[in-house]
């Protein structure tokens, strides 16, 4: 399977207080014909995530009302399948990478990030997530 067909209507919800970084994010995702959702704020990603249940999440690190460690503890506290959607956290600080992963992340990308490379990540992150929830997986 190709990245065009694991991205094909892949629910991606991002959150960060940066509004250029959403904006780079879902032109990116779009491109390959994914389905984003983004906004600044966890609280409405959060409802997002019990509402429209996104295939994988972005979310920033250091953001100002409530960071993203903060944020995926609650996401991982959610019920079985809401809760364990794969995370990929973003930051700054190469510093933040082990508490990121620590934390409930399922990866983490460095800003600045080559929008390659975070294609690829999201793309893997979606078919480890398909193959662990397909049937035929257990076959």
């Amino acid at each position: 399977m190709d990245i065009l067909q694991v991205l094909n209507n892949l629910r991606l919800l991002v959150v960060d207080d940066d509004a250029d970084t959403l904006e780079l994010i879902r032109f990116i995702f779009e491109q390959h014909n994914a389905q984003v959702s983004s906004t600044v704020s966890t609280t409405e990603a959060f409802r997002v995530i019990r509402l429209w249940k996104p295939d994988i999440l972005i979310s920033d690190i250091a953001m100002p009302i409530e960071d993203g460690c903060s944020f995926i503890r609650k996401v991982r506290s959610l019920k079985q399948q809401e809760g364990q959607i794969p995370a990929i956290a973003l930051t700054a600080l190469a510093a933040q990478e082990k508490l990121a992963l620590n934390g409930g992340f399922s990866t983490y990308m460095v800003k600045p990030f080559n929008p390659d490379d975070l294609v690829k990540l999201v793309a893997n992150l979606a078919l480890q997530k398909s193959f662990t929830l397909s049937p035929a997986a257990y076959d």
